[in-house]
């Protein structure tokens, strides 16, 4: 991602779970749990987090998140060094870029991430010396003068392998790794950029063909590597003694390597091991006071605690075996999602995964479920009634609206339904005792969506079943019905409910599928459905994969398939309609004698209808579209490039209606956006006005919510003059804080009125703002 700017000036963001986003500002949900890498620093330890930073105050026992939603340059850090002499904190990410952490202010160094030279930029491992960073990339040693806070020079040890993994300085010697090679070179050589000036050590062998070196660490009088073997448990540490190779710790799983003064910690699979100089074994933390067991990535020792980057566990303290403490934060247990589902107030996230071809993950992080800034977990080995059960997978979701404390789970495995309660499991459905059909001939369903009704009805996608249409109804009876044959036994994806009540489902290799179970569920007499394709007459989809199908307030159904998007028209008069007459339609524009289909064959993967009948648009490779509510322009695009969107290949999203948050799920986590719309309500029962007061220094939007939709929106002074006007997006209003002149409003009380095309309606007071302009 890049940056426009070098110098951010931040503040301390302290992470408060719950406190509300501002208007058009993003929100990173990245889990307290999965910790990469540790360094402390003059007062705290910084620990590397899946997607963001941990700053944890020593003294204080105060945390900080930084992720590139609040400052930082970048999202996925890979690497993390602190420099005592500068008190700069350096973060590398995976795409080269680089920021320095100092006194709360971000300064983003993108030269790597910039430069012109071919190879992967991955940061790999840093390491400060004097006032320098010595950057281990894959595109050779990159210098950085700190205090210049510039790139020096570029080190290449080899003219056939840039792959630096990581450097040690050791006696008057600089020592650089890659995958199969060490190379050395006297650290004073002033041509240390020409590979001639650095001599292989032949006595190390290449063992590339079976894994691979990992880290090296100078310690007292030992230089140390690390192999790591592709089998299980079979790695190395060794000790370089008179340029040979000697085997120290062997038949172990390696994860990380810190000489910290007079310890040499390992950190291994179940074990953080620490060694004194004579490598004799002082510490095991073998385990967690939670009862936990170990997985650290790296540790740092300070002041009589261990601090370790846990990869299941996040930050832990601890002094000693017996004694440890989660630096926790309030996130998501897990970082996965996959599909995600919004009803009044709370957020479920299905964390599995699919294959590019369908196929399991066997990804067993379960379900989420977010709530009044609280995440709970529907994890597979710790829930009641799943624990120990062969379940993975979980692919769908959705929220009762009866009853939202009821959430339910589709999974493709063995137990494919799964219904939890107060975020305990309650039923889990199999073939045993549903009509849910196996898909697979080892047991398998897939349940590609679930959606519940308005009356608590939950309807069920059976994929390549006979009846790949289900319902487990409010009173706890399962009923299937009889299709065309021609969509017996399909794959199936999408599932919706609209307005009408009618289900429309995508079928690959079909198209859509639209389904009214008539006056009753039970009664298969008035059933009806119809088959929508890529056929001229019968459709006219642009293809037969349907990956996104909404819904929007008008009842027109739009559809995103891998060759772009479309929309039916008048849906309600599909079954009724006869050939050619409900085809789905493109959107075109007109610009001078050229007309261009909105979005062109855009691969689209997730549509959402926000409050204001906007469409946002989610694609696989170029991020995220918001479409007026005709669709035919587009009002914001996310990228990777301009936002801090995670990634362009965008999995699913979900819309909190109540105050316009939009939940990105992206193929490396979730992220919102807080926009500026949200569903009208002409009661006006919850209106809020905020920020409130306004004070001098803010300067962004003052925002309006919880009013009728489409509103006409007039800001007055309690004179009764008219200041500002605009309309609502849905149920929100923002006002800049301006006059009609655009001069800043003076400071006073300031009255909110709204009305809509109604005759009905006359108008009403909705709040009141006060605004503070201390140059007026």
């Amino acid at each position: 991602m890049k940056k426009i700017g070098y110098l951010l000036l931040t503040f301390v963001f302290q992470y408060v779970g719950f406190a509300q986003v501002g208007m058009e500002q993003w929100r990173m949900h990245i889990s307290p749990n999965t910790a990469i890498d540790v360094v402390k620093g003059k007062d705290a330890i910084y620990t590397i987090l899946k997607n963001g930073l941990l700053e944890y105050d020593m003294e204080a026992g105060e945390q900080t998140i930084w992720t590139a939603a609040n400052y930082l340059s970048d999202v996925s850090p890979s690497s993390i060094a602190y420099d005592p002499n500068t008190s700069n904190v350096i973060i590398g990410y995976e795409n080269g870029n680089i920021d320095l952490l100092k006194n709360n202010t971000i300064y983003n160094l993108p030269a790597i991430l910039q430069s012109s030279i071919n190879g992967v930029k991955r940061i790999n491992r840093i390491v400060v010396k004097q006032g320098f960073a010595y950057v281990s990339t894959g595109v050779g040693i990159v210098v950085v003068n700190l205090n210049k806070k510039e790139v020096k020079d570029t080190y290449n040890p080899s003219l056939t392998d840039r792959n630096i993994i990581d450097l040690a300085f050791f006696q008057d010697s600089v020592y650089a790794l890659t995958s199969s090679a060490i190379y050395v070179s006297n650290e004073n050589n002033n041509f240390l950029a020409d590979a001639n000036q650095w001599r292989k050590i032949q006595s190390v062998p290449d063992y590339t063909a079976s894994g691979a070196y990992t880290e090296i660490e100078a310690f007292k009088n030992h230089l140390t590597f690390c192999y790591n073997d592709d089998n299980y448990s079979l790695d190395t540490l060794f000790t370089l003694e008179n340029n040979i190779p000697v085997a120290q710790f062997d038949e172990i799983e390696i994860n990380g390597v810190n000489a910290d003064k007079n310890k040499l910690i390992l950190s291994t699979a179940g074990s953080v091991l620490v060694y004194d100089e004579n490598l004799a074994l002082q510490e095991n933390i073998y385990q967690y006071q939670s009862g936990g067991f170990p997985n650290p990535r790296n540790v740092e020792f300070y002041d009589g605690n261990y601090y370790i980057a846990d990869g299941s566990w996040g930050l832990i303290k601890a002094p000693n075996a017996f004694s440890s403490t989660q630096i926790n934060f309030e996130g998501p247990r897990y970082n996965s999602a996959f599909r995600a589902s919004w009803e009044k107030g709370k957020l479920s996230i299905a964390n599995g995964g699919l294959t590019s071809f369908g196929g399991p993950l066997f990804n067993q992080d379960g379900g989420a479920i977010f709530s009044e800034g609280k995440w709970n977990s529907v994890t597979v080995n710790g829930s009641n009634m799943i624990a120990g059960k062969n379940i993975w997978d979980f692919i769908s979701t959705s929220i009762n609206p009866k009853d939202t404390e009821v959430v339910a789970f589709g999974t493709l495995s063995t137990i494919p339904l799964v219904i939890t309660k107060n975020n305990v499991v309650t039923d889990t459905f199999s073939f045993s005792n549903s009509l849910i059909e196996e898909t697979s001939n080892v047991g398998w369903a897939n349940i590609s969506d679930i959606q519940y009704d308005d009356q608590g009805n939950l309807w069920v996608l059976n994929s390549n079943a006979e009846k790949p249409l289900k319902v487990y109804s409010n009173e706890g009876v399962w009923y299937d019905f009889n299709l065309s044959t021609s969509v017996k036994n399909k794959y199936t994806q999408r599932l919706i409910i609209d307005g009408n009540e009618t289900k429309w489902m995508g079928v690959k290799g079909l198209g859509v599928v639209a389904f009214d179970h008539g006056e009753s569920i039970s009664d298969a007499g008035d059933d009806r459905s119809k088959i929508l394709t890529t056929g001229p007459n019968s459709g006219a989809l642009p293809s037969s994969t349907i990956e996104a199908i909404a819904a929007d307030f008008d009842n027109n159904i739009w559809v995103g398939t891998p060759e772009g998007m479309r929309v039916l028209y008048n849906s309600s008069g599909v079954f009724d309609a006869s050939a050619g007459q409900y085809n789905f339609q493109k959107l075109l524009i007109e610009f001078g004698e050229y007309v261009e289909i909105v979005l062109g064959t855009t691969h689209i993967t997730a549509i959402q209808i926000d409050g204001a009948n906007r469409k946002w648009i989610g694609t696989a490779s170029s991020g995220v579209f918001l479409l007026s509510p005709d669709g035919l322009s587009v009002e914001r695009n996310f990228t990777a490039e301009n936002s801090p969107l995670l990634s362009n290949t965008i999995l699913d999203i979900a819309i909190d209606q109540e105050n316009g948050e939009v939940y990105f799920i992206t193929e490396d986590g979730m992220i919102s956006y807080r926009s500026d719309a949200t569903q009208g309500d002409i009661e006006y029962t919850n209106v809020k006005v905020f920020p409130n007061p306004v004070q001098p220094d803010y300067l962004g939007p003052i925002t309006i919510q919880g009013i009728a939709y489409d509103s006409d929106v007039k800001i007055t002074d309690v004179s009764g003059k008219l200041v500002y006007r605009t309309k609502s997006n849905g149920g929100t209003a923002t006002w800049n804080g301006n006059t009609l002149e655009g001069e800043r409003a003076a400071t006073g009380v300031y009255l909110i009125w709204t009305s809509v095309d109604d005759p009905e309606f006359k108008g009403r007071k909705v709040g009141k703002v006060v605004l503070i302009n201390q140059s007026r």
